[in-house]
Formats: structure tokens, sequence, C-alpha cells
């Protein structure tokens, strides 16, 4: 018995919609929770399950209308675009500012040129297979493909503490629940949105062609 694509799109499209919630929930809540401990009356309490519902129905209602015209995920596309860009450059710097006083450091950067290099050479191939499939054949490396992935969602969980803060109290900064939203959201865009919406496949592939080439290029001048 055949799978129905169309049905494993929906989801994987409500998963990606389940870790949006979460991650968005756990981030947004966390301030409201540390006012409420000091100072919870019922109607503030209403009120934070209003915003809890209120945020699930929203984000269910807008992946509902992703499934049925693929137009209203533009939004979500260019944040999975922005955010595969992105991530190589913030993998490396963070890594860097952890790292970079280490003996090892050296090993480590080269390390990550190399796969870097691979990634990107990955890319191109998947890229000219997908536009040519006559000519290259199907590159379907799910190994690479997922590697590729959690490394770019790493890179966007970076990007997501930086972020976080910026907007969050300082007492919030260094919460597990701040990594675990930025976690889980990075997660859904890097690794989800891809599978969830494949109507957009060139794009990502772009977008991390472009990321993992430009991160190469700030290793090679980190050098």
């Amino acid at each position: 018995m055949e799978s129905n694509p169309m049905a494993n799109e929906e989801i994987l499209a409500f998963l990606f919609a389940g870790m949006l919630i979460a991650g968005t929930l756990i981030i947004l809540l966390s301030p409201i929770i540390f006012r409420l401990t000091k100072d919870a009356t019922p109607w503030k309490l209403y009120g934070l399950l209003a915003l809890i519902l209120g945020i699930m129905g929203l984000s269910l209602y807008v992946v509902y209308l992703a499934l049925s015209e693929p137009l209203f995920f533009l939004p979500f596309v260019a944040l999975v675009v922005g955010l595969r860009v992105a991530s190589p450059i913030f993998l490396f710097r963070s890594l860097g500012d952890r790292f970079e006083t280490k003996r090892f450091w050296v090993v480590l950067r080269i390390i990550l040129a190399i796969g870097y290099v691979g990634f990107a050479g990955y890319l191109v191939y998947a890229i000219l297979s997908e536009l040519f499939a006559g000519v290259f054949g199907q590159a379907q490396s799910t190994a690479t493909i997922l590697s590729e992935q959690l490394l770019m969602a790493a890179g966007g969980a970076f990007i997501m503490i930086r972020v976080f803060t910026k907007i969050l109290p300082e007492a919030l900064r260094e919460k597990p629940t701040t990594w675990v939203s930025a976690i889980l959201l990075s997660l859904a865009f890097a690794v989800m949105a891809p599978y969830a919406f494949p109507n957009y496949d060139i794009a990502y592939r772009l977008a991390g062609l472009a990321g993992w080439v430009m991160g190469f290029v700030v290793i090679w001048r980190s050098a």
C-alpha cells in the first residue's frame, strides 16, 4: 500500500506547527510566569491561558492556510532562507567565542572548513540533480541531508539565543527554558519546514549553499 505524499506533508506541517507553538510559548511565557510568581491573581492566570490558546490557534490556522495555499507560507520561507544563510557564520563565530583560546581550536577550525566545503559541494550537486535529473541523477544521501540540517539548526539556535538576550529580562537570559525554546524553533525552521513545505526546495538549497560558502570565507579570513 503506497503512502500518500500529501498526507505525509500534512503530518509534517502540523509537527512543524507543534514545535513552533512549543518554542514560542516557552520564550513568551517565561517572563510572564517569572512575574506571576511574584504577583499572581486569577485574572492574570486567565489572561495567560487565553494567550496560550491564542498562540496555538493562530499557529495552527497559519499552517492550515499554508497547506491550502503555499503562498501563505512565504513569510516562513523567508525565515528559513534567512536562517540557512546566516547559520553557518553564527555557528563558527559562536564556537570561536567558546573555544578560540583552546589548543584544539586550530584543528577544529580546519574540520569546520572541510565540512563547510563538503556541504556546499553536496548542495551544488543536489541543485544540479534537481534541475537536470537526467544528467546528474538524484542526490538522496539521507545522512548528509540530516547532518547539514542539524548543523544549520545549531547555528540557528545560537542566532536565537542572541536575539533572546536582547529582549528577555536579565534574570531569564541564562535559563534552560531559553535554550529549549531556541532549539525547538531552530529545529522547526531548519529541519522540519523543508519537509513540511517542499515546494520551495530550490530556495532552501540555494540559501544553504550561500550560507556554507559565506561561512567558509569567514573561516578562511579568520586564519
